[in-house]
This record gives structure tokens, C-alpha cells and sequence, in this order.
């Protein structure tokens, strides 16, 4: 599919669609349908992001996605999403299964909904995990990538198994509980993250892993209080003894997220903290605890333009900011175990189901860069860098 088509098909499907547009409905209602396309287009300085976007415009950041649900009766649902994601040499290739599930509603009051789902179940990971494929749900075109790394989408974003889900209102408030216990999705983008490489053999989470959200919403759901939990276990299959086959890596992220909303304004905080052990045969193991914040403010300058502005800030060892412990321990740039992000946005309704969005990123240090973009050589990239982005949205 090339980039004048997918382009043109946004910019045709917006002036299709200048009015409110509700999902496709079939069964009287029972059945329901929604869609979205984003094109993104990436400049930037020295290292690349999405594709090749330090020599050329990069044209290699695209979602196109598809989802459906099936409500037989109000306490049972089935629901899929099909997504069809470029995002330079880091995204697999073909249509990817986001989710797949039933969901079940065991218990069902006025103040009190008790229910589970099985299949292939989001994870409830921080604020924005759950919706972060729809770019309408987004706060800016890429996440923080402090708490929402992009190299490593689908460890994030679902699991194969079960999840359990409590939500109880009250006059003071609601609190939602969810529970999620699966195998982790890991694609070649994870495996890099940790290998620093696309190696031949695969990594795979063997032990089922386990996600805990609670949060704490207002009576006029202006502020939001949450606090998420995971334990994930992964092994490398090497498929050959030319690299480590006993690979494995253990990952316990905690994160602490705020949201406050008024009329014009919003204010948003996440503060992580993940210990990470890899156990490997042929070199020593190694124990960190990654460390990772952002504030971000967003504001309603008219009903259809905002601005966005955020701090993001990540690092490979909590007590090691500069990264030059690490660098003395393993020969690679100190600005490769830290990444500090100045953004500022904006965004554009041009009609309520197309968006047109554009930020500046100035970066000091190259953390969340992957190195499938950038030839597997973390000595090649340049510590300070900036990255323009542009992007068009459409749903139905």
C-alpha cells in the first residue's frame, strides 16, 4: 500500500465523513463495528525513529485497525481487534491480533459490576495502555515513553489468558479493580530491547505473568488515582549455542499514575519503577531497577484546537542517571541507558472524526530508541537529537 494512497484515503474518508459518525451497527445494536487509519510522517536529527527519519521524511508509521463486538445479552460480549501497524523495522510484519476476547459479566448491581474475560485481554497498564491504539484516545502521537515504550508495544499492550474485573461506586467515588494472569505477547520488537538485536532465535514468555491495576475515579470524574503491578517472565529460545541459550528475564514494574481534568485544562503525572533481571550462561547476570516519570499539561485552546506540552524522563538505573556506571560495566554510550524528552503539540479536529496532529521532541540521550532502526549500533547514535512528527487520524 503506498504512502500517496494511504494519504489520499485519509484526506477522502474525512471529507466523507464532516459530521459526527457512530460505529456501524447490525442485529439491532447488538452487533457493532469501528475503524481508524493514521498516517504519520517523522523528521529527524541524526538518529532514526519509525524508519529512516535522520537521512529522509520517514513515511513508515502507520495504523490502520478494525475492531468488533457481539452482545448477545447485556452481560455477555465478545470482542476483536485486528490492527495493521508500520512503525519503521521495529513493527512485525502483516495483520496483528491486538485482542480477542469474551467477556463475562458474573455479577451485576446498581453500585457493582463483578465480571471476567478470556482470550487474548488488554492489559491494564497505567492510564492510556488500553486505548493506546486509537490515536483520538492518545494525548499526543507517540505515548511517554518512559512508562509506554513503543520497542516493546506488545509486551504492554495484551496477554493470552484471563483477567478479572471488580468495579464498586459509591458518593465518594468509584474504584475499579482488574486482574489479568497470561502468557505476555513478545514480538521482535521486545526481544530487541533486550538482546540489542534481532537474533535468530525467539524470546517467549514460558511462565504465566501477572498485571494488577487499581484505580480511584471522582464522583465528577476529574481526578484519577491508579496504581498498576505486573510480574513478567520471558525466556530466549537461541535455536543454536552461538548466543546465550539460557537466556531469561524477569521484569517487575510498579507504576503510581494521576490524571486531574477541568473544563479547558488537563494535568497528567506517571511515575515507574521496574526491576529487571536477566539470568544469562555465558556472561554475569545482571539486576537493575529502571526508572521512569513524566508531566505532561494539555489545554483546550478553542473547541477544536489544543495544546500539549511534557517532560518525559527514563533511566536504565535508578541510581545511575548519567549512565556511566552502566557504560563503564558493558562498553556501550552513557546516553544509551537514559532519555530525557522536551515535547510541546498540537492538535486539530477538523472534524469530529478526523484529527490532524503535529509535535517538536528535543531529546537528550537515546533510551528508547530501538536499535532495529538504527543498525544494531548504539555507538552510531548522537546524544542530543530532535524529532518533528506530523500526523492525520480517522475513525468511524
Amino acid at each position: 500500500m503506498s504512502r500517496i494512497y494511504i494519504a489520499g484515503m485519509i484526506s477522502l474518508l474525512s471529507a466523507l465523513c464532516p459530521t459526527p459518525s457512530s460505529a456501524l451497527e447490525f442485529n439491532d445494536g447488538k452487533v457493532q463495528v469501528h475503524g481508524f487509519a493514521s498516517q504519520g510522517i517523522v523528521s529527524s536529527t541524526d538518529n532514526n525513529f519509525y524508519g529512516d527519519s535522520s537521512h529522509n521524511i520517514s513515511f513508515d508509521f502507520r495504523e490502520i485497525g478494525i475492531n468488533a463486538s457481539y452482545r448477545p445479552r447485556p452481560d455477555l460480549q465478545f470482542s476483536a481487534q485486528i490492527i495493521n501497524l508500520d512503525a519503521g523495522d521495529v513493527s512485525e510484519n502483516g495483520l496483528l491480533l491486538d485482542y480477542a476476547l469474551v467477556d463475562y459479566t458474573i455479577s451485576s448491581t446498581e453500585d457493582r459490576q463483578f465480571g471476567i474475560r478470556l482470550g487474548r485481554v488488554k492489559n491494564p497498564f497505567g492510564l492510556y495502555t488500553t486505548t493506546r491504539d486509537v490515536a483520538f484516545t492518545r494525548p499526543s502521537i507517540v505515548l511517554p515513553q518512559s512508562i509506554y515504550f513503543d520497542k516493546a508495544r506488545s509486551l504492554a499492550l495484551s496477554s493470552d489468558g484471563v483477567g478479572f474485573y471488580l468495579n464498586k461506586e459509591s458518593n465518594f467515588g468509584s474504584i475499579n479493580f482488574d486482574l489479568v494472569v497470561g502468557n505476555a505477547n513478545v514480538d521482535r520488537g521486545s526481544e530487541a530491547t533486550f538482546l540489542r538485536a534481532d537474533l535468530p532465535g525467539s524470546m517467549q514468555s514460558e511462565k504465566p505473568s501477572r498485571l494488577m491495576r487499581i484505580m480511584y475515579i471522582t464522583p465528577n470524574d476529574r481526578l484519577r488515582i491508579a496504581f498498576t503491578a505486573a510480574n513478567i517472565d520471558l525466556e530466549y529460545d537461541a535455536r543454536s549455542y552461538e548466543f546465550d541459550p539460557n537466556l531469561a528475564v524477569h521484569l517487575d514494574p510498579k507504576i503510581i499514575s494521576a490524571q486531574y481534568s477541568n473544563e479547558k485544562w488537563e494535568l497528567t503525572a506517571e511515575y515507574s519503577q521496574m526491576k529487571s533481571s536477566i539470568t544469562r550462561s555465558f556472561f554475569p547476570n545482571f539486576n537493575n531497577v529502571i526508572e521512569g516519570y513524566y508531566i505532561q499539561g494539555s489545554y483546550q485552546l478553542t473547541p477544536a484546537l489544543q495544546a500539549v506540552v511534557r517532560y518525559d524522563a527514563s533511566f536504565n538505573n535508578k541510581s545511575d542517571h548519567s549512565g556511566k556506571k552502566l557504560s563503564a560495566e558493558t562498553g556501550l554510550p552513557a546516553h544509551v541507558f537514559f532519555a530525557k524528552d522536551w515535547m510541546v503539540g498540537l492538535r486539530y479536529d477538523v472534524t469530529p472524526t478526523f484529527m490532524v496532529r503535529g509535535e517538536w521532541h528535543h531529546i537528550d540521550g537515546t533510551g528508547w530508541l530501538s536499535t532495529l532502526d538504527n543498525n544494531s549500533d548504539p555507538g552510531a547514535m548522537e546524544r542530543r537529537w530532535d524529532m518533528l512528527m506530523l500526523m492525520g487520524s480517522w475513525r468511524f
